[in-house]
């Protein structure tokens, strides 16, 4: 509880700091050098880091919270730094210690994105891999020094997925993010042709026994990453609905006897009063699907295939959530809420493009209804065939 709190307080009183650096990250299409800055100097991209490596290896809990703040801070800001937590985190956790004595070099501990999706394809030679492809939506890549992709290795029987964390200077990242949302995450594509990755860069994709860190590393897949996206998005619905209530109070609606301020109409009330109490059950879903998966992995356990479909349809429903009650904020604007500056534009855009991560579309919760309906390969990620 006491690192809960000191974490809070450390984004808390950074938050005027940040959201003013923050400022023109939309334009710049990344967030400034200097807020990556303050996150690294306060550890904030370590939180799922093992501490043997330096990270602070937070609980789920404080890594929720943390998360959330900061993407009420700035959406971009908090999807960055729950990125950097993982790009970092499970190569820490997964990777050899031979590995680890290069990207961790000087017990330095490196700015990495990561695209776990296997999108490389990569042919067997002697040592490592040769590897090939074109990764999208890296988020923060522009200021990382590692990077980390899946790929599979052609006409391997049966297929296993691997991971390949390779320096960012190896590889070429292209000036694509032009985008609607998020726009200050940076979440360009980058690619690689023909590149060699040693053995020991690399680790299969679905490993569920860390060679080091904390709890958080056994929370299994997709469990690494389901609270990190229901934080983001909680944070900026959290953040749409402090903007209204503030404009609601002198912002009028109505003509001549019945003009008053939009904080005094009955229907504006109800609204908030139900937007309020979803996003509050929503957290409280995904708190209550993630503590349950916490009991295992404090046991050095990874959580069950029905505790990772609860964990992420808790995401997926409170992402949802987000984005319904965002747009409920958006509505009370009014015309100023069209307006680039206007911080309810911001937060609609920003929590619709949480909503298109394949993390969190409602297949998961088709995956969920085949636990209950006790479908014979009910895996969270979709039916796995025998």
């Amino acid at each position: 509880m006491t690192k809960n709190h000191t974490l809070l307080e450390i984004v808390k009183a950074l938050a005027p700091e940040l959201e003013s650096k923050c400022a023109d990250s939309d334009n710049l299409g990344k967030l400034p050098m200097e807020v990556v800055q303050i996150l690294r100097e306060n550890g904030l991209f370590t939180m799922k880091l093992a501490s043997e490596l330096g990270g602070i290896d937070a609980d789920i809990v404080t890594y929720m919270d943390v998360i959330e703040e900061l993407s009420r801070i700035d959406g971009a800001i908090g999807w960055n730094t729950m990125i950097g937590n993982s790009a970092v985190g499970r190569p820490g956790a997964f990777l050899p210690q031979t590995a680890i004595n290069t990207m961790f070099k000087n017990n330095e501990i490196p700015l990495a994105a990561s695209v776990p999706s296997p999108s490389g394809k990569a042919t067997k030679t002697n040592g490592g891999f040769i590897l090939s492809g074109t990764w999208y939506f890296s988020s923060g890549i522009n200021q990382s020094t590692w990077v980390s992709g899946g790929f599979i290795v052609e006409n391997e029987k049966p297929a296993c997925p691997r991971i390949a964390c390779m320096p960012t200077s190896d590889l070429t990242i292209h000036d694509n993010w032009h985008v609607m949302g998020l726009k200050g995450t940076g979440s360009c594509s980058y690619s690689a042709n023909n590149l060699f990755v040693s053995d020991e860069f690399t680790f299969p994709i679905n490993d569920d026994v860390p060679l080091r860190g904390g709890p958080m590393n056994y929370l299994g897949r997709p469990g690494f990453v389901t609270v990190d996206h229901a934080a983001v998005a909680l944070g900026i619905a959290k953040r749409a609905l402090e903007t209204i209530v503030e404009i609601s109070k002198s912002k009028m609606r109505g003509y001549n006897s019945d003009l008053k301020a939009v904080s005094e109409r009955g229907y504006f009330k109800k609204d908030l009063g139900f937007a309020q109490t979803k996003l509050a059950a929503a957290r409280a879903l995904v708190k209550e699907s993630h503590l349950k998966a916490w009991e295992y992995t404090t046991q050095k356990t990874v959580p069950p295939p029905l505790i990772q479909s609860e964990m992420r349809n808790s995401g997926v429903y409170a992402t949802e959530v987000s984005e319904e009650v965002t747009q409920i904020a958006f509505k009370y604007g009014g015309g100023g809420a069209l307006y680039l500056d206007s911080k309810l534009q911001k937060c609609y855009r920003d929590v619709a493009a949480t909503g298109q991560h394949m993390m969190v579309n409602m297949s998961s919760y088709e995956n969920y209804a085949n636990f209950l309906l006790e479908v014979d390969g009910a895996d969270a990620m979709g039916v796995k065939n025998n």
